[in-house]
């Protein structure tokens, strides 16, 4: 009989379950709606949201950065009941930084999806923007980090607001 190599076995047997365990779920940044339409004067809201935050979350810092300022502009920034901790710095035109945490720990692990804030868009001439989030940290409740993939949002201004309804002649 050979003898067989304990350490090699081992080995080999780590290094099979690595490359056949699953990948690990990735996190989502995301605007809803993901497409905006509005008339010159409204203020849209769009709710800003986490997706695969099973850890869950202890506070962040993000980006919101709008691409055409003379289309839109940030209105108001509001936040969850959990988000007991926030601010919104307006850096320029275009860019908000806003910031939040969870210190009473009320986004628990195993969460998968969570709301970071509702932001509210100033409509002001006919015209297109892109809204984008661009994440500077999120930490979550184990000591650990999200590195999430971003969506953007599109915001579409008309120019004629709503088509009336015209009667049919006969």
């Amino acid at each position: 009989m050979k003898k067989i190599n304990i350490i090699g076995v081992l080995s080999a047997l780590i290094l099979v379950t690595g490359l056949i365990a699953p990948v690990s779920a990735y996190s989502l940044l995301f605007f809803n709606p993901s497409v905006v339409e509005s008339n010159p004067g409204e203020q849209p809201a769009i709710d800003l949201i986490m997706e695969g935050c099973d850890a869950g979350i202890s506070g962040y810092a993000l980006y919101l950065v709008l691409d055409n300022p003379a289309v839109a502009s940030f209105g108001e920034i509001t936040f969850p009941s959990w988000v007991t901790l926030n601010k919104v710095e307006h850096i320029n035109s275009t860019t908000v930084l806003i910031q939040g945490a969870d210190p009473g720990k009320l986004v628990e692990p195993g969460v998968s999806i969570s709301n970071l804030a509702k932001v509210s868009i100033h409509a002001l001439t006919a015209g297109y923007a892109t809204l984008r989030v661009e994440p500077v940290i999120i930490d979550d409740d184990r000591k650990g980090r999200y590195d999430p993939v971003s969506k953007t949002a599109s915001i579409v201004i008309s120019g004629a607001g709503p088509s009336p309804m015209i009667p049919a002649t006969r």
